[in-house]
C-alpha cells in the first residue's frame, strides 16, 4: 500500500507518471530492488489503448502479454501514479520499456510536468494535429495539397468525429517565423500534437549568419517552443529537412543541409523529443523535385508514404 505521506521527489530524482505496469509493486522490486515512492495523479486529455508485448523478458517481469498504452482523447483523463526515480532507476525503466514506448514529457493534473512512457508513433496516438512549416509543408507546386493533405486525409478518416489536422504552414517561412506564430495557433485549435516541418528557408535567408549560427538559432527557438508546448501537454514532432538539388539551387550548400538535419536529430535524441527523418525519400533523386527544392506530385506521394509508415503505422497504396 502506498503511504499517503510519500515524500516529494528530491533534486536527484525524476518524476515519472505511470498508468500501467511500472506502478506494480512486484515489478518495481524486480526492476529497482525495492518499492518506490508514489503519489496519485492523472493525465488530462488522454485515453488508453492496448499494446501487445512480444518481448519475453518484459512479459516475464510484468506477468502480462498486453500492456496499456496512451492515446490522445480530448475530455478524457487517465488516472495513475507519479513515481520518484533515481537516475539509475530511470535508466532501468528505460531499458524495461519495449520499442512501442518512448519516454517523453507530459503535464499531469496535479504535480505538473513529469516523464511518461508514451506511444513511439506520435501521430498515430494523436487526435488533433497542427502542422507548422514552410512551402513544402504547405504543398506548393502541387494541386492536391502535397504530402500533408494525404496525411491529413488518412488521419481524419481513422476517426472523422474526433480527429483533426490543421495545416498552418505558409510558403517562405523560416522555423523562427513559424514558431513565433505557432504557439497561439496551436492553442486556438486545441492541438495535442505539433508537427514542425521547416528549416531550408533558415539557410536560404541566413542574413549573413554562417551555418553554425543558423543551427544555433534554430535549436534555441525550438527549445523555447517545445517547453511552452509541453507545459500544456502538447507533444512536438520535428521533421528533417529534405534533400535539395544544389545544381539547381546553388544558394544552398548540401553540407549545410546535412549539418542541420544532424543537429535536429541529435538535439531530439538528447532532449527526448520526436524526430521524423524523411531525408532518404528524395535523396539524390532530382526527378522527384519540380524546381530543385519543391517535390513533384510523386515526390509528395512518397513523402506521405514515409510519414504514414514511420508515424501512422500504415501503408499507402
Amino acid at each position: 500500500m502506498v503511504q499517503p505521506e510519500a515524500r516529494a521527489a528530491s533534486s536527484s530524482t525524476e518524476l515519472v507518471f505511470s498508468f500501467g505496469t511500472l506502478s506494480d509493486e512486484q515489478l518495481q522490486r524486480s526492476l529497482f530492488g525495492h518499492r518506490v515512492n508514489m503519489v496519485e495523479d492523472s493525465l488530462v486529455g488522454h485515453g488508453t489503448t492496448e499494446v501487445v508485448i512480444t518481448d519475453t523478458d518484459v512479459i516475464a517481469k510484468s506477468g502480462k502479454k498486453v500492456h496499456p498504452g496512451l492515446i490522445r482523447r480530448e475530455g478524457d483523463t487517465v488516472p495513475g501514479w507519479l513515481l520518484a526515480l533515481s537516475p539509475d532507476e530511470l535508466a532501468a525503466a528505460d531499458a524495461y520499456e519495449v520499442d512501442s514506448y518512448v519516454r517523453r514529457r507530459v503535464s499531469t493534473g496535479t504535480r505538473g510536468q513529469a516523464w511518461c512512457y508514451v506511444s513511439a508513433n506520435p501521430l498515430n496516438a494523436a487526435e488533433r494535429i497542427a502542422l507548422i512549416g514552410d512551402s513544402i509543408a504547405y504543398g506548393r507546386c502541387t494541386p492536391d495539397g502535397g504530402w500533408a493533405a494525404r496525411v491529413a486525409a488518412r488521419h481524419i478518416t481513422r476517426d472523422e468525429v474526433n480527429n483533426r489536422f490543421f495545416n498552418l504552414a505558409w510558403p517562405g517561412a523560416t522555423i523562427l517565423e513559424a514558431l513565433d506564430a505557432a504557439e497561439a495557433e496551436a492553442t486556438a485549435r486545441r492541438a495535442d500534437t505539433v508537427l514542425v516541418a521547416a528549416g531550408l528557408n533558415d539557410l536560404l535567408h541566413a542574413d549573413g549568419r554562417d551555418g553554425a549560427q543558423v543551427r544555433h538559432d534554430v535549436i534555441t527557438a525550438l527549445e523555447a517552443f517545445c517547453e511552452a508546448m509541453e507545459l500544456h501537454g502538447r507533444r512536438v514532432v520535428v521533421m528533417s529537412p529534405n534533400w535539395v538539388d544544389t545544381t539547381v539551387m546553388p544558394s544552398l550548400r548540401l553540407d549545410d543541409i546535412l549539418d542541420l538535419r544532424e543537429t535536429l536529430r541529435s538535439w531530439c535524441e538528447r532532449t527526448f523529443r520526436d524526430f521524423l527523418d524523411t531525408w532518404d525519400i528524395l535523396a539524390d533523386q532530382p526527378t522527384l523535385l519540380s524546381d530543385g527544392i519543391h517535390p513533384t506530385a510523386e515526390g509528395y506521394r512518397l513523402l506521405a508514404e514515409a510519414v504514414a509508415e514511420r508515424s501512422l503505422e500504415g501503408v499507402w497504396l
